[in-house]
């Protein structure tokens, strides 16, 4: 009778091998915005998201050094001049408007450097059709 050799690690290696199709999970979509930095503006100016829904800006200067501050959703973030992108992600909330403001002093006009984000009730029976 012959017997039949399997190594023990080919064996391990195959299970910890990554499969070829992994099982990616799909949460919920992300409303993702590119917000701009400049003197002494925000674009946008008005960013609108729905209630309850998962928000990331990615936001970047174009000048100086400035800050994003939404006061009432507690984000405050530094962006530096000509570096890496900065990203705030939150859970947008309840309807309303809620004002952005540029929190580090970047000049003459920095006290006018405002935006807003703009919360709006979800759709009646679906999810937003906005990205």
């Amino acid at each position: 009778m012959k017997r039949i050799v399997f190594p023990v690690g080919a064996f391990v290696i195959a299970l910890l091998a990554p499969t070829r199709n992994p099982v990616v999970s799909a949460g919920p979509p992300v409303h993702e915005v590119q917000v701009v930095a400049k003197k002494f503006t925000f674009e946008p100016a008005t960013i609108e998201v729905t209630a309850g829904e998962a928000v990331r800006l990615v936001i970047h200067s174009d000048d100086t050094t400035h800050g994003f501050a939404i006061k009432k959703l507690k984000v405050n973030v530094i962006v530096q001049k000509g570096g890496q992108p900065v990203t705030a992600e939150f859970t947008a909330p309840p309807p309303g408007r809620y004002e952005i403001a540029c929190s580090e002093f970047c000049g003459l006009g920095h006290h006018g450097m405002k935006a807003a984000l703009v919360s709006v009730a979800p759709p009646a029976g679906g999810p937003s059709s906005r990205r």
